[in-house]
C-alpha cells in the first residue's frame, strides 16, 4: 500500500503559490483492501521544507500546526484545513491513511508560502530614459525599448553555506522576464510571468537560488522583453502597451541558515540598466538576438567591438560609462493590479524534436521538418564567424512542396541570431511559434543535427490515453491531444500560430471535458478561471470573448453565447472530473454572476425567461447554412436560451452541493428557462424545430426532452450521407447524443469517415494536429481559400471526451470518480480499445476486444477507496469495487 500524487491545491510540492483556501489531496495506490478506514493529516512549520522526509522523529520534535486525528471522513480529493500561514515559509504534512483491512501507509509533502501580504522591500525599477551619453553613443533606450537588462552585483559572506532551499528569489519582470545570476539561468520556467489579467493582479514567482550562488561577489541579472504585457496582441496588426509603456522589475533575494535569514539584494534605484543583444522581440513576430551585443561578459576583439553600437575595444573595455550602460529609475506600472503570488503554472520544455527531414524545396528553400506540429521554438548549434547571421521562419504546412506561411496572417513569426564569432546555444527567450516547419536562411551551410524543436506548455502531466484497433483513429486521438499541449500555453488559446493565440472562452468551453480527461487541469483551469472572474467584475458579470480581455477592438466584446457560457460549464467540468469543492466553491461567484447577468438582461425585455436578442457565435463554422460565412444554421437564439437552461441548472446544482440557500431560487429559474424553451422551440410531440443535427444534440445532451430526439437526430445523419455538418457546437454533442440514444452506430461511422467533412479526413492528408475548419486542407494539399485556417485548433478534438465516456465507457457517476460508470460501447470495426484514465481517486482502466469467433472480452480495473456501475451491452449491470475484474 502506497500514497502517491500527494497534493496541495493541486500541485504536489508548490513553491509559494496562492494556497489560500488551503486544500489537501492523496491517492492511495498498491493496496490490497478496498476502502479508506480513515486518514489522519498532520501538518508542521519548517525549516525551507529541507527537512528529511525520512526523519521520523521529525514529529516528536516538531510544532503540530494541525492534526485532523483518525477521521473517517476525510476525503482524499479536497480535504480543507484553515491554518493562519506565514509569508516566505515552509511547511510539511503528512498523511496516514488505514484501510478497511488493516493496512496502512503514510507519505509526507511540502509547500512554501510566498510574500503573501508581506510588503515588499525591493522597489519596481525601470530603465531611466536616456536621450545620448557624451561620446553620443545611444544609452539604454528606456521607455521605448523593446528589451533590456537589469542587473547588480552584490556579495555573500565568504563563511556562508548554502544548503538547497536556503535561498529565495521573489521576482517578478513585465512584460516577460528571465533571470541570470552568475551567467546560469535561474530554474526551468520560461516566458514567465505568463499572460494573465495584469490590470487586475501581477503574478510573483519564487525560485530555489541557492545552487547559483558563491562566496564573494555575485551578479543578478534581470532580462526583460515586451510579451504579451507591451507587445502587441490582437487582429488586423493588433496593439501594443496594453498594459504598459516601458518594462520593469521587482525583485528580493533572501539568504537563510541555522543562524538566520538575510535580505542579501532587493531592487533599487542602484541597480543598472543594459542594452540587450535581443533588439526585437514580439509574441507574434519573434526575436532577433545580436550576440555581438553580449559585450559585458568577456573582452572582445577589435573586429567584435567594431560591429557593436559601432563602438571600439577600447572604449568597451572602460568600467564606467560603457555604451549601452544605463541607470534605472525607480518606476512602478500604473495600470495594473496588486503584487500576489502566482496562480499559473510554468510554462516549461517538455519533449524534443530532432529534425525528421532536411527538405531542399524547388524555390531553393531549406526547410527544417520536425514531423509534428508543436508550440515552442528551435535551438540552434551555431559555430559561425562574427556577423553571420542565419534566421527561423515558422509554418504549419507546405504548399507545392515550398514553404508556406500565409495562414499566419501579420504574424511574422522568425527567429534571427547575429553571430559574435563564438560558439552558442541559440535559441529565442521572449516569444513562441507554433509550427511543424522552419525554414532557415543563412549565409553558411547548415546541417540538420544543428537544430532540436522545443515543446513547450505549461507545467501539467497527461492522465489519460485511449488505444483502439484502428491505426487512423490512434493518429486522431495524437492529433487531437497535441492540440492541447500546443493550444494551453499559460492560457488556453485558439491556436498558438498566427496573430490571434488568445484565451477564446468558446473553444475553451466546448474542448474543457476533453482537456479535463487528458490532462490534469485543475490548477491550470483555477489560475485561467482567476482572470475570468476579475474580468466580469467590471462587465456587471458578463463573461468576455477572450479572457484575458483586451480592452480595446473585438477582442473587447463579451456575453456571447457559448463563449461566455464558459464562466459556468468550464468550472463545472473541473468540479465533475477533479471532485473538489474548494475549488467549486471558489469559482461559485463567477458562476452565478454569469446567470445573473443573463437573467438581468432578458427580464429587461419583457417575456419568458429566454434569450431574446444579442449577438452570438453560436454554432461557429457549421456546414448546415445555405448562407456563405460562418455561422451555422441553428437558430443562435435557441442555442443561447439552452445554455443559459444549462447555466441555471448547474448553479441550482453547485450552489445545492455548497449548502447555499439560493440553490431553490437558482432551481426555480431554471425549470422556468427549460419551460419557456419547451414552448417556444418544441413541437406538439415535443421535439426540437430546429431541425439540424446540432439542434437535436443540444436537446438531448442539455436534458430539454423526453420525446424521440435520437431518431430524429440519426434521420438527419442519415439524410447527410452519414455525415456531419455541425460547428463548434454540435461537434461536441454530437456523438454523445447518438450513442445515449442507442445510435452508437451511427456515431463510430461518423468517427470512422475518412472524406471531408470527417475527423480522419485531415488525418489522410498527414495533418498532425485539428484544424480549425473541416476543410481548411483540400484534397489535393492546397490550402482554403476561405481563410481563418490555423491548423492547430482543439474545438473539434472533443470528440475525444465521447471516446473516453462511451466508446471506453468512462464517466463520472459522482464527482471526481469516487463513483463511476463502466460502459464500453463496442463496435467491432475498431477491434478493440483500450482507455486508461488516472483520477482523482487513482486509475480506473476499461477494455474491450472481439475475437475471431465475434466473442467479447472485457476487462476493468477500479481504484482503491471507488467503486463502478458496470453496464455491459448485453444488460448485464453490477457494481464494482476496488480491483481488477474480468468479463
Amino acid at each position: 500500500m502506497k500514497i502517491e500524487k500527494m497534493r496541495v491545491n493541486h500541485l504536489e510540492n508548490p513553491l509559494c503559490f496562492s494556497i489560500c483556501p488551503l486544500s489537501f489531496s492523496w491517492i492511495v495506490t498498491d493496496a490490497d483492501g478496498s476502502r479508506q478506514r480513515w486518514a489522519r493529516i498532520r501538518v508542521a512549520e519548517c525549516f525551507s521544507c529541507q527537512t528529511s522526509m525520512a526523519e521520523d522523529s521529525f514529529w516528536k520534535q516538531a510544532e503540530i500546526l494541525f492534526d485532523s486525528g483518525e477521521d473517517a471522513a476525510a476525503d482524499s480529493m479536497d480535504y480543507p484545513v484553515s491554518l493562519d500561514l506565514k509569508p516566505r515559509t515552509g511547511y510539511l504534512w503528512e498523511v496516514t491513511v488505514m484501510a478497511d483491512n488493516g493496512e496502512s501507509a503514510s507519505a509526507m509533502g511540502k509547500f512554501e508560502t510566498g510574500k503573501m501580504d508581506e510588503p515588499w522591500m525591493g522597489q519596481w525599477i525601470s530603465p531611466k530614459i536616456e536621450e545620448k551619453s557624451e561620446n553620443g553613443l545611444q544609452q539604454a533606450e528606456g521607455a521605448n525599448q523593446v528589451s533590456t537588462i537589469l542587473a547588480k552585483k552584490f556579495f555573500m559572506d565568504e563563511s556562508l553555506e548554502l544548503s538547497s532551499g536556503a535561498a529565495r528569489l521573489y521576482i517578478c519582470g513585465l512584460g516577460v522576464y528571465e533571470c541570470w545570476i552568475n551567467g546560469k539561468k535561474v530554474g526551468e520556467e520560461y516566458l514567465a510571468p505568463g499572460y494573465h489579467s495584469y490590470d487586475f493582479h501581477l503574478q510573483a514567482q519564487t525560485y530555489d537560488v541557492a545552487p547559483y550562488l558563491k562566496a564573494g561577489e555575485n551578479e543578478i541579472c534581470i532580462w526583460l522583453g515586451e510579451g504579451w504585457f507591451k507587445g502587441r496582441l490582437g487582429f488586423d496588426g493588433g496593439f501594443t502597451d496594453i498594459y504598459g509603456d516601458r518594462l520593469y522589475a521587482i525583485a528580493e533575494l533572501y539568504v537563510k541558515n541555522e543562524q538566520g535569514e538575510k535580505l542579501a539584494v532587493r531592487t533599487d534605484d542602484t541597480w543598472e540598466s543594459r542594452v540587450s543583444p535581443i533588439t526585437f522581440n514580439n509574441i507574434y513576430d519573434g526575436e532577433v538576438y545580436d550576440a555581438r551585443r553580449e559585450y559585458w561578459t568577456d573582452s572582445l576583439t577589435e573586429e567584435q567591438a567594431e560591429n557593436t553600437l559601432g563602438g571600439s575595444a577600447e572604449a568597451l573595455s572602460e568600467p564606467a560609462g560603457k555604451p549601452g550602460y544605463g541607470a534605472v529609475e525607480l518606476a512602478a506600472p500604473e495600470r495594473c493590479g496588486a503584487l500576489t503570488d502566482r496562480y499559473g503554472l510554468p510554462i516549461v520544455k517538455k519533449d524534443s524534436f530532432a529534425v525528421k527531414e532536411l527538405i531542399h524545396t524547388p524555390k531553393g528553400e531549406t526547410v527544417l521538418d520536425f514531423g509534428q506540429e508543436i508550440t515552442g521554438w528551435v535551438e540552434m548549434d551555431c559555430d559561425f564567424p562574427v556577423g553571420t547571421k542565419i534566421t527561423l521562419s515558422a509554418g504549419e504546412i507546405l504548399q507545392n512542396d515550398c514553404f508556406y506561411r500565409e495562414n499566419l496572417r501579420t504574424a511574422k513569426a522568425e527567429f534571427t541570431y547575429i553571430s559574435n564569432g563564438k560558439r552558442a546555444l541559440a535559441r529565442p527567450h521572449f516569444t513562441f511559434y507554433g509550427f511543424r516547419y522552419m525554414k532557415v536562411e543563412c549565409d553558411v551551410p547548415v546541417k540538420a543535427d544543428q537544430f532540436t524543436a522545443w515543446h513547450l506548455r505549461s507545467d501539467f502531466d497527461q492522465i489519460g490515453q485511449i488505444e483502439t484497433g484502428n491505426a487512423k483513429v490512434n493518429q486522431l486521438f495524437s492529433n487531437a491531444l497535441w492540440g492541447q499541449k500546443d493550444n494551453f500555453l499559460d492560457v488556453p488559446t485558439d491556436c498558438p500560430q498566427r496573430d490571434e493565440r488568445l484565451g477564446w472562452t468558446g473553444d475553451a468551453q466546448v474542448f474543457s471535458e476533453t482537456a479535463c480527461y487528458n490532462m490534469y487541469m485543475p490548477a491550470f483551469y483555477r489560475k485561467y478561471l482567476w482572470d475570468m472572474r476579475a474580468e466580469q467584475s467590471i462587465l456587471g458579470g458578463s463573461v468576455p470573448n477572450v479572457v484575458p480581455r483586451l480592452k480595446q477592438g473585438m477582442v473587447a466584446e463579451h456575453g456571447s453565447c457559448p463563449w461566455a457560457d464558459a464562466g459556468v460549464m468550464i468550472p463545472w467540468n473541473v468540479y465533475q472530473h477533479y471532485g473538489s469543492k474548494t475549488l467549486l466553491a471558489e469559482t461559485y461567484p463567477g458562476m452565478k454572476a454569469w446567470v445573473d447577468c443573463q437573467r438581468k438582461r432578458e427580464e429587461a425585455i419583457e417575456g419568458p425567461h429566454l434569450v431574446k436578442d444579442g449577438f452570438h457565435f453560436a454554432d461557429w463554422l457549421a456546414l448546415d447554412n445555405e448562407q456563405p460565412g460562418p455561422f451555422g444554421a441553428t437558430d443562435p437564439l435557441y442555442i443561447a436560451s439552452a445554455y443559459y437552461y444549462r447555466c441555471a441548472d448547474i448553479v441550482a446544482q453547485s450552489a445545492k452541493i455548497l449548502g447555499y440557500e439560493e440553490a431553490k431560487e437558482y432551481r426555480e429559474l431554471a425549470d422556468a428557462i427549460k419551460n419557456a424553451i419547451h414552448e417556444k422551440y418544441f413541437d406538439e410531440n415535443g421535439l426540437c424545430v430546429c431541425k439540424t443535427q446540432t439542434g437535436a444534440a443540444i436537446a438531448i445532451c442539455f436534458g430539454l426532452t423526453d420525446a424521440q430526439e435520437g431518431e430524429a437526430l440519426e434521420a438527419r445523419v442519415k439524410a447527410n450521407k452519414d455525415h456531419l455538418n455541425t460547428g463548434f457546437v454540435g461537434t461536441t454533442m454530437l456523438c454523445p447524443a447518438l450513442t445515449a440514444t442507442g445510435h452508437n452506430d451511427t456515431a463510430v461511422t461518423l468517427l470512422l469517415n475518412e472524406d471531408f467533412p470527417s475527423w480522419l479526413y485531415s488525418v489522410n492528408l498527414g495533418a498532425t494536429t485539428i484544424w480549425e475548419r473541416w476543410d481548411s486542407v483540400g484534397p489535393d494539399g492546397t490550402i482554403s481559400a476561405e481563410g481563418m485556417n490555423s491548423l492547430n485548433h482543439y474545438s473539434y478534438e472533443s470528440i475525444e471526451a465521447w471516446m473516453y465516456g462511451y466508446v471506453c465507457g468512462i464517466r463520472p457517476a459522482e464527482p471526481g470518480f469516487r463513483r463511476a460508470i463502466l460502459e464500453p460501447h463496442p463496435d467491432q470495426r475498431l477491434h478493440y480499445a483500450k482507455g486508461r484514465l488516472e483520477t482523482p481517486m487513482g486509475l480506473y482502466e476499461s477494455s474491450w476486444s472481439c475475437d475471431e469467433s465475434g466473442k467479447m472480452n472485457y476487462s476493468f480495473t477500479v481504484p482503491f477507496g471507488a467503486e463502478a456501475e458496470l453496464r455491459l451491452p448485453d444488460g448485464r449491470m453490477e457494481v464494482l469495487t476496488a480491483g481488477k475484474w474480468e468479463y
